[in-house]
């Protein structure tokens, strides 16, 4: 089942089990609509990652519509804390908690320039390996491999290593560490392993808020 169409039937009982009114009901609409255009994104950015930069437009707009259930003094109540299984709620959260999980909000920060010369120096690095495969890749790669994880390290200490960044740098140096064996990484991979964990834990609130739902039709 697609994800509009899970997320349709997992938020239908709300309309049922409270008649909601127009303002609801459209809110209630804008949340799934957002949501499930962030999970498609999710799904077809996770690998390599991307998510911080190509899903940022889609979780603007479910961060905009929760914001917008949050300041209805109408809707606010009956769309987050009626129903048993807190739907939205758990949604939103486990959204919210993923992007957190990932440091997106840290790659809004980042200059264009520093970006712009991270992936020129990432490119640098592979095309070293792609020329020189035959050659002595530890020796002769070693000078950009050092350029760009001395840049990584600079942008982990100025706070602005998110998930997309982390994982291009990991599996860059799991290239160097591991399939050439020219040294141990130098890399932390706490925000790809706290992405995971969010990102296993979606199903979990999906398929737990939709068993609860089925007992209050």
């Amino acid at each position: 089942m697609r994800w509009s169409a899970f997320l349709f039937l997992l938020l239908l009982p709300l309309v049922v089990s409270y008649k909601l009114d127009q303002e609801c009901s459209d809110l209630q609409l804008a949340f799934a609509t957002a949501s499930s255009e962030f999970t498609k994104c999710l799904g077809k950015n996770t690998k390599p990652v991307r998510l911080c930069v190509s899903c940022f437009k889609q979780y603007s707009q479910v961060n905009g519509t929760y914001a917008n259930i949050t300041a209805s003094s109408n809707c606010s109540t009956v769309l987050r804390d009626s129903d048993n299984a807190m739907v939205i709620r758990r949604l939103w959260d486990a959204y919210n908690n993923m992007w957190t999980s990932a440091l997106c909000d840290s790659c809004s920060g980042l200059s264009s320039n520093r970006s712009v010369e991270f992936v020129n120096k990432t490119d640098t690095v592979m095309l070293c390996f792609e020329h020189n495969k035959k050659g002595d890749i530890c020796n002769n790669c070693s000078a950009p491999y050092d350029a760009l994880l001395n840049l990584f390290k600079s942008l982990q200490l100025d706070g602005y290593a998110c998930a997309d960044l982390a994982d291009s740098m990991n599996s860059t140096a799991q290239t160097w560490s591991v399939r050439y064996q020219c040294g141990h990484p130098e890399v932390q991979y706490f925000p790809i392993i706290s992405l995971t964990v969010g990102m296993l834990l979606l199903p979990i609130v999906f398929y737990g808020s939709n068993k609860v739902l089925s007992k209050l039709v």
